[in-house]
């Protein structure tokens, strides 16, 4: 068979839909199994490459590939999929989903594959058990990597900052990034604001010696949140970040992040992001840290970027598992996919991977590298609810950047609101 036409271009056909429910008797009978992903064009492109490569040496077997852009609409789509019993054989996952997909039956507990169609023998066990849950391993990591600051080097070189520290702190950062600001037209602003990611908050928050989840609660009191609110409010009045209304079309995409739309200097990010941010724009990128120093504690871990996890209801599970091990343990799937999602947690792919990497590619090793020896270790993966937390988080940051509340309200409605959220999740 083959691998079947993607989603996107299954919606600029139009009739496609009914084209694919007219399929010959003989190719119903076929085995196909689903695939689906979020990401840009560059990482849709390699991950169909490899699809092909592998559907060439499994006769009768057809992969039906699905890529969306935006993190935010793979999730909508990916949640209505599993609720109309039609999840995806494959999904792509993040850290901060497992748990919840896991604990609600969504996922295939993998651990009987192991040795069989999944070959992981010579991975770290870091990289295996940080996608356990509840003893079980319930994820294929696609790569390690680490939260990463990408920044416009050139403006930051024009406003002076031509060296800037891999581990520089927040007010280092909020200080360059206002010069960056004042050195421009009033259009462009040194720093985009973090302050409704959640991924920075827990950075910072572990920066103070906390955890962002405690169990199937909340893991930092209301003063801290308020704190972090009135240091991005500090931030948006001195012009280091931009205001509201600009904040407000920072969409959350390769494409579509004010980094890339040329209207701030940096974006928070991923290491493994590189290569797609980069072949985005023509302004060479530096990558930082995100900002340290809140505390005296290494806010910065290593965590897989993406694994790849099987649906619980799939008929084909040991077809899904191996094309997830062709991805991440054959030496051709790894090339095709390089490091756009992380770097690989085999050694002896690392091995096999670092001589096809070009500059731009390398700087996520490098970084990945760089950043090892000072990680703390990574966090439980987030509780059932974790996600709506995120997003109850992303609004009240909207709503202290508007003026519509203040940060002491914000931080006393986050802690509550969070609370209630985990408690019936």
């Amino acid at each position: 068979m083959g691998r079947s036409i993607n989603r996107r271009t299954l919606l600029q056909l139009g009739g496609a839909a009914a084209a694919m429910t007219a399929l010959p008797a003989w190719a119903q009978e076929q085995r196909q199994i689903s695939m689906m992903w979020w990401g840009g064009q560059n990482r849709m492109e390699r991950t169909l490459k490899a699809i092909d490569e592998f559907v060439a040496t499994q006769p009768g077997l057809d992969v039906q590939a699905e890529s969306l852009g935006s993190t935010a609409d793979y999730f909508v789509s990916l949640t209505t999929k599993i609720a109309g019993g039609g999840a995806p054989d494959i999904m792509q996952l993040g850290y901060s989903q497992i748990a919840e997909y896991a604990q609600r039956g969504v996922l295939e507990p993998l651990d009987d594959y192991v040795g069989n169609e999944l070959d992981i023998s010579d991975w770290p066990a870091s990289s295996v058990d940080s996608l356990r849950v509840d003893g079980k391993l319930y994820g294929i990591n696609l790569g390690n990597n680490t939260t990463t600051m990408y920044y416009d080097k050139d403006a930051y070189a024009a406003a002076g900052f031509a060296d800037i520290a891999i581990d520089s702190t927040w007010d280092q950062w909020f200080d360059m990034a206002e010069a960056v600001t004042k050195a421009g037209d009033g259009s462009f602003f040194g720093m985009s604001d973090g302050s409704g990611n959640a991924l920075v908050f827990e950075n910072y928050v572990r920066q103070k010696g906390f955890q962002l989840y405690d169990g199937q609660a909340v893991g930092v009191g209301q003063e801290v949140v308020t704190e972090w609110f009135d240091m991005w409010a500090a931030a948006r009045e001195r012009g280091a970040i931009p205001p509201a209304d600009v904040a407000a079309l920072d969409i959350e995409s390769i494409a579509e992040n004010l980094l890339i739309q040329g209207r701030a200097g940096t974006n928070f990010g991923h290491s493994n992001q590189v290569v797609a941010l980069q072949s985005a724009t023509p302004k060479p990128l530096g990558m930082a840290m995100y900002p340290q120093g809140a505390g005296d504690t290494m806010g910065q871990f290593i965590r897989p970027s993406q694994h790849l996890s099987i649906w619980s209801g799939s008929q084909h599970k040991s077809d899904a598992v191996s094309l997830a091990n062709f991805l991440v343990m054959n030496p051709t799937g790894v090339k095709i996919l390089g490091v756009e999602r992380g770097v690989p947690s085999s050694p002896s792919m690392q091995a096999i991977l670092a001589p096809e990497l070009d500059d731009i590619t390398r700087q996520s090793l490098d970084f990945v590298a760089a950043v090892t020896p000072v990680a703390t270790p990574i966090p439980p993966p987030p509780p059932r609810g974790a996600s709506e937390v995120e997003t109850k988080f992303r609004e009240l940051s909207q709503q202290v950047s508007f003026g519509q509340i203040d940060t002491t309200e914000a931080g006393r409605i986050y802690v509550e609101d969070s609370n209630a959220i985990l408690a019936r999740a």
